[in-house]
């Protein structure tokens, strides 16, 4: 036997007998007594969750995790190193790892945790419980000086993380992400950074650290994994935060208070730097050149950085990206053609910037793209032409493409589209410009597809491929020219798998027998169609969203409809003809938030459920009908309401004041009915109330401010109380709460109209007004036709942001206050049919956007002073005023005009107001910003609430139809 066999002998046999007396010795010996009863009492102080908790559920699976109760087999008459989540030393049989991550485990990790006995522990995984209320136990640093993997993310521990936990001189890994509830002292946290020796991966995300980063970063060099996002760090990114050593991924997002230019990468290092995501950060400028040179980077999101210019040229050099997400930004210019060449580029989001120009050709052979996200952007041309027609696609891997809301042009025809995209599951072509054909052959090209936006495609037929998309769970087709009835085969489309459809606003005139079971949300609004309530909808057991309104359904709501009252959340069944008593099946609507039924013929008496329908409701809109009676009280806290309308109605009786219990209400509207009694004082208590209608009622008496409420109606923004029988003086504590109504800060963008149509004039006296073009953010005070009588208070001219003030058709007497200059908005001004004396303040005729003003019919005297908008006036503006003189008028002034020393009353001597005239500017603001044409119409639903209305379901929906892509 040659000297090499002999030593491959006696390998062997030494192997062999070590492994015989390894397995003898596995075989005899379990984990010591003393450590199972350590997890014993562990166990015995925590409590399984009963119930499977959805949110850590859905979190576990995505993690490929299963969230089971995982202690169930924990027992004395077993060997520990067999429990589940129990790891122990193969010769020693020491408990070394403990991985109890989503194991349903629900308690308080106290102090003295049996968990810290054990003296060989190398890794602990607590992640995806439930320790609500416990605070990070400061043992956790003298637990065991073999740890080195320490997982307590999404644990709801909550308090002040101790520098104890830093006293693990081996630990590795550190995850305390994602526990909203902990702090870290900035201090600390330094300390942290330096003194981990050998951490290689530290992830804190949503911990509270508010840490100043400083110029020059200084951590540990063995680092290599660092996540701070969500963490509120500050200040500008060091010069060298890409240059530590081994660092290969750094997550530093949502953390708005990093401010500054994005940081020059030195090119003189070798970066090993694979993942960079700085989103939602408040940075500056461009991006610089020299990111080319992180060459290693797969994953690089910049997205809502602010970041404008261009894409810089260098971004070609990153050979090995997959994922580019520069969405959010205010980035211009053309995509660089030789971006799509990159050989794994898989991931693109570019949606939401300022890109212009066409599509590069290389981006149709990109083999590698699985999503292209583009939508939000300028880019124009005519994709399906010259080099680049439809059928010469190569994107097989394709899955998600979302060109929507650009400036293309051409045709593009679906089943040629989808044939060459096999794999595609989100196809998004909505008011991108492109007019969408269809040669409405059967086709059952791409039946996987999962989700179709063609909204805005001039589309005039249902597209027939449809009909083999058996998968479809998303369909919009709304805003397109879609005439005639559904054809029958649509039923066929998604089969049981169709959640979404929105048909809305085409010209749709007739529907067949729904078979759409499981649908979710129904959009059918704004079309033509006609006849009786389709019944198949009440099979429709799943419904959260059903929208019919705007069409000619008539008859009346079937009693079926409570068929879907354990699913459905919003229910909008407005302008129609539906006749009948209000349907008693909404009653049992427990989840309702949202109900519609204005601008049809109901009548009837209104039921006592409707004040009790659902906890969660939040608009309900009966107005326009023909309800008779008293309105019910509400008997249980409303807090989620925030607008009720019943405005056009014969209602009658007092206000109820238990709607007193509705604390969230934002919108009242009880105009245009036969309600009577007193000024309904305790609506001031109501701290959100935005919008208070009243108007053509039988209310009556003065309007005074009781001792016991102080500061009422602070968020009051439309007061309208016009045709009543109020009588006494202008309220003056009310006018001087109105806060809201005090704001001057602007939105210096373009001014934003509501087209409310008519003319441009208003008739002295009528309570309302007419303008072409209303701008949105209109904030109203109406008085107008009552019985008040006295001065007209100062104090209005403190209201800066009036937009509309109607005093009109009272007995108001005195001058007019020079305060009113000081209303520098204002657009509508109306005092006419009053009592009113002396001359017309200077002030006022210098009132920059006034566009309507009627003084007519009272006793003012005078020459009418010029101005930029006086100018423009005709004389219907001041006509009844025998006494006034000067242009427009004919009566011309015996006297010459007074330059300087003509008289004005300052209302109640609150002067000393400076003001400056304002350019105008109207921004979109809360739900009120969208309030303000009401008024403009004598009669009818009120017009503001179809903008809210309208305007708040398209951007809820807008959001629904796109599908989150995750990094």
């Amino acid at each position: 036997m040659t000297n090499s066999n002999v030593l491959i002998f006696l390998s062997l046999f030494f192997f062999f007998t070590s492994f015989a007396s390894s397995s003898s010795y596995n075989a005899t010996h379990k984990c010591s007594p003393q450590q199972a009863l350590d997890l014993l009492l562990f166990k015995q102080k925590m409590s399984s969750i009963n119930n499977s908790n959805e949110y850590l559920d859905s979190k576990c699976g995505w993690l490929g995790s299963r969230y089971h109760p995982i202690m169930m087999n924990w027992n004395k008459n077993t060997d520990c190193c067999k429990w589940d989540g129990v790891t122990c030393n193969h010769y020693t049989c020491d408990i070394i790892g403990i991985d109890l991550s989503c194991g349903m485990l629900q308690g308080t990790i106290h102090p003295n945790t049996t968990l810290f006995h054990l003296p060989r522990l190398q890794t602990l995984n607590l992640a995806y419980n439930d320790f609500t209320a416990s605070q990070i136990p400061h043992e956790f640093g003298r637990s065991s000086n073999s740890l080195t993997h320490l997982d307590l993310s999404e644990c709801w521990f909550t308090g002040e993380v101790s520098v104890e936990i830093f006293f693990l001189p081996k630990l590795i890994f550190l995850d305390l992400s994602s526990n909203d509830g902990l702090q870290i002292q900035p201090n600390v946290f330094n300390n942290l950074l330096q003194n981990f020796t050998h951490l290689r991966e530290l992830s804190m995300v949503g911990v509270d650290i508010g840490w100043v980063l400083p110029t020059y970063l200084n951590i540990s060099s063995s680092l290599q994994s660092l996540d701070l996002s969500s963490t509120g760090l500050q200040g500008k990114l060091p010069n060298n935060i890409f240059n530590l050593q081994y660092l290969e991924k750094l997550h530093l997002s949502d953390n708005i208070e990093i401010t500054g230019p994005f940081p020059k990468v030195n090119t003189s290092y070798n970066i090993p730097l694979k993942s960079l995501d700085l989103s939602i950060a408040n940075l500056s400028g461009e991006i610089p050149e020299s990111l080319g040179h992180l060459k290693s980077l797969n994953y690089l999101a910049l997205s809502s950085c602010s970041l404008v210019g261009s894409l810089p040229k260098t971004l070609v050099n990153l050979m090995h990206l997959t994922t580019l997400d520069l969405s959010f930004n205010k980035l211009n210019g053309t995509l660089p053609s030789l971006l799509f060449t990159l050989p794994l580029l898989e991931n693109v989001f570019l949606y939401d910037n300022m890109f212009s120009g066409g599509l590069p050709l290389e981006l149709f052979s990109c083999r590698s793209l699985k999503i292209l996200s583009l939508w939000g952007n300028k880019f124009d041309g005519n994709i399906n032409k010259g080099s680049n027609p439809l059928s010469s696609i190569q994107l097989a891997n394709l899955t998600y493409l979302d060109l929507s809301n650009n400036n293309f042009t051409g045709l593009w025809d679906l089943n040629i589209l989808l044939s060459g995209l096999p794999n595609l599951e989100t196809l998004s072509l909505s008011y991108s410009g492109l007019i969408v054909t269809n040669n409405n052959s059967f086709s059952h090209v791409n039946p996987e597809l999962r989700y179709l936006y063609l909204a805005s495609c001039n589309l005039t037929v249902f597209p027939e491929s449809l009909r083999a998309m058996k998968n479809l769970q998303r369909l919009d087709l709304s805003y397109n020219n879609i005439q005639g009835r559904i054809p029958d085969w649509a039923q066929e489309i998604g089969g049981n798998r169709l959640l979404f459809l929105d048909l809305s606003n085409n010209f749709i005139t007739g529907l067949p027998k729904f078979r759409w079971d499981g649908l979710n949300f129904l959009y059918l609004e704004s079309n033509q169609i006609q006849g009786p309530f389709p019944p198949s909808i009440c099979n429709m057991r799943n419904l959260e969203v059903l929208d019919i309104s705007n069409n000619s359904f008539s008859g009346v709501i079937p009693q079926c409809l409570g068929n879907i009252s354990v699913s459905i959340q919003n229910l909008n069944v407005k302008s129609n003809q539906i006749q009948g008593p209000f349907p008693l099946s909404i009653c049992n609507m427990s989840l309702l938030s949202s109900l519609e039924l204005s601008n049809n013929s109901f009548d009837g008496v209104l039921p006592e459920c409707l004040g009790n329908i659902s906890s969660s409701i939040s608009m309900v809109d009966i107005g326009n009908n023909n309800f008779h009676g008293i309105i019910p009280n509400v008997y249980e806290e409303c807090g989620q309401l925030q607008g009720l309308i019943l405005n056009g109605n014969r209602l009658q009786g007092e206000i109820p004041s238990s709607l007193a219990k509705c604390q969230s209400l934002m919108a009242l509207d009880l105009g245009n009915n036969q309600l009577n009694g007193t000024f309904p004082r305790w609506l001031g208590n109501l701290p959100e109330l935005q919008v208070l209608v009243l108007k053509s009622n039988r209310l009556h008496g003065p309007i005074e401010t009781p001792s016991t409420v102080k500061n009422a109606f602070p968020s009051m923004k439309v007061l309208v109380l016009s045709h009543n029988y109020f009588v006494g003086l202008l309220p003056r504590k009310y006018l001087q709460n109105f806060i809201a109504m005090k704001n001057t800060e602007k939105d210096s963008t373009k001014p934003k109209y509501l087209n409310m149509g008519g003319g441009g004039g208003g008739g002295g006296g009528s309570g309302d007004l007419d303008f072409p073009k209303i701008s949105v953010d209109y904030i109203i005070v109406d008085f107008s036709n009552n019985i008040f009588e006295g001065a007209i208070h100062g104090v209005i001219g403190s209201l800066t942001s009036l937009i509309v003030l109607d005093l009109s058709n009272n007995m108001l007497t005195g001058p007019i206050p020079s305060d009113l200059g000081n209303l520098s908005q204002i657009e509508s001004l109306d005092l006419s049919s009053n009592q009113l004396t002396g001359e017309i303040p200077g002030r006022v005729a210098d009132l920059t956007f006034l566009e309507f003003l009627n003084l007519s019919q009272n006793h003012l005297v005078g020459r009418i002073p010029s101005g930029s908008q006086f100018n423009t006036f005709e004389a219907s503006s001041f006509g009844g005023n025998l006494e006034l003189c000067g242009l427009p008028l004919p009566k011309k002034c015996e006297h010459p005009q007074e330059t300087e020393t003509q008289l004005e009353v300052d209302g109640d001597g609150e002067s000393g107001f400076t003001w400056r005239v304002v350019m105008m500017g109207y921004g979109c603001g809360t739900l009120l910003g969208l309030v303000m044409g009401y008024v403009m119409l004598s009669t009818g639903r009120p017009m503001w609430f179809n903008a809210i209305a309208d305007v708040g379901e398209r951007m809820i929906r807008t959001r629904r139809r796109y599908v989150y892509i995750g990094k």
